[in-house]
């Protein structure tokens, strides 16, 4: 357990430099002639191509992508790096539409009642619970996934949730279908947008979740293609978890990884560390992504959850990003919730 904690902080530390470097070195955003070759750089990393009209157009975005990085670079009070990464070349404007969710309100109001934590529910907070957990080193998650330009967050989180839970449960680790719910799911918008009670409604109206292999994802909404006969996974409902983070510990430790709706402002330019936003910079009232919870653990004075992203392991921290514990960040806090097999 020591020789752990020494790695990690000896890893904070330098995610710390790290991130020194990005300021000074890789973010120096009035030197043209460096921005310029950073462009290169990421076109030919990232295979991307424009005509004349159009790179100009995207080398101005870029350079607006690196100043927004550089400010959170700046605010970050844990050991997130921020800079270049696969969706420096896309406005906010794109990254809303294309790569979170819409449909989501703003107004609290829209959330169900039933998918709001009830004092009558059940609590867990007394239990103990290790240091660390990490549903992925029990074999509890499926690869990350990509959604694409496709505003299906709502589907990939839930999707990911209930392959972890089927597999804590049955000891099956089944890669399942989004595409399912995007083509079947009456309630939800598809690639624009829907929300993670509608999706759990509506796996337990069609009768269950298809394979990917048998359903395969396609980034955009289509007829619905259900075979009853080949659906490998029913739930019987969802439930809300308490929207408090030393309830959704215990939850994650002793039960299963978690469904979480967060404010994605902070992710757009995240390279990898642990993201800790200054107060306000990251409301809990905007919630725009869906997003699951498959483990916690501390590096130095940092507590962190570990969160499973839709963007493909080309992003992040191959895949996924972690986040401050205990602060309510982001958001991630306001409406936990699992499914029921």
């Amino acid at each position: 357990m020591l020789q752990l904690a020494v790695i990690c902080l000896a890893l904070s530390y330098t995610l710390q430099l790290s991130g020194a470097n990005l300021i000074d070195n890789a973010l120096q955003i009035d030197d043209e002639t460096a921005m310029r070759a950073q462009f290169e750089d990421f076109k030919m990393k990232y295979k991307k191509k424009y005509d004349q009209e159009e790179e100009e157009r995207r080398f101005q975005i870029f350079v607006e992508n690196l100043k927004d990085a550089k400010r959170m670079q700046g605010e970050d009070q844990a050991t997130a790096v921020y800079g270049v990464n696969k969706f420096s070349d896309i406005s906010d404007e794109e990254f809303e539409k294309f790569y979170l969710n819409p449909t989501i309100s703003e107004d609290n109001s829209t959330w169900p009642e039933e998918y709001k934590w009830t004092e009558g529910s059940e609590r867990l907070e007394n239990l103990s619970c290790p240091r660390r957990v990490d549903w992925r080193r029990r074999r509890a998650v499926t690869r990350v996934k990509n959604q694409g330009r496709c505003a299906s967050s709502w589907a990939f989180g839930v999707v990911a949730n209930i392959e972890s839970v089927w597999y804590i449960k049955k000891r099956q680790l089944l890669i399942l279908s989004e595409q399912e719910l995007l083509d079947c799911d009456s309630w939800d918008r598809g690639c624009k947008g829907g929300f993670a009670y509608n999706a759990f409604n509506s796996i337990v109206s069609l009768g269950g979740l298809m394979r990917f292999r048998d359903y395969r994802y396609r980034a955009s909404r289509g007829s619905c293609k259900l075979i009853k006969s080949k659906v490998s996974v029913r739930i019987r409902t969802f439930r809300s978890i308490r929207p408090h983070e030393v309830e959704m510990r215990v939850w994650v430790a002793h039960r299963s990884p978690i469904v979480v709706t967060i404010n994605a402002a902070a992710l757009k330019g995240y390279r990898r560390g642990i993201i800790r936003p200054r107060f306000g910079r990251c409301s809990s009232t905007r919630l725009n992504h869906v997003v699951t919870i498959v483990g916690y653990g501390r590096c130095g004075r940092h507590r962190y959850w570990i969160v499973k992203n839709s963007w493909g392991v080309n992003w992040g921290e191959r895949g996924y990003f972690r986040i401050y514990r205990g602060e309510q960040a982001c958001g991630i806090n306001r409406f936990p919730c699992t499914c029921v097999l």
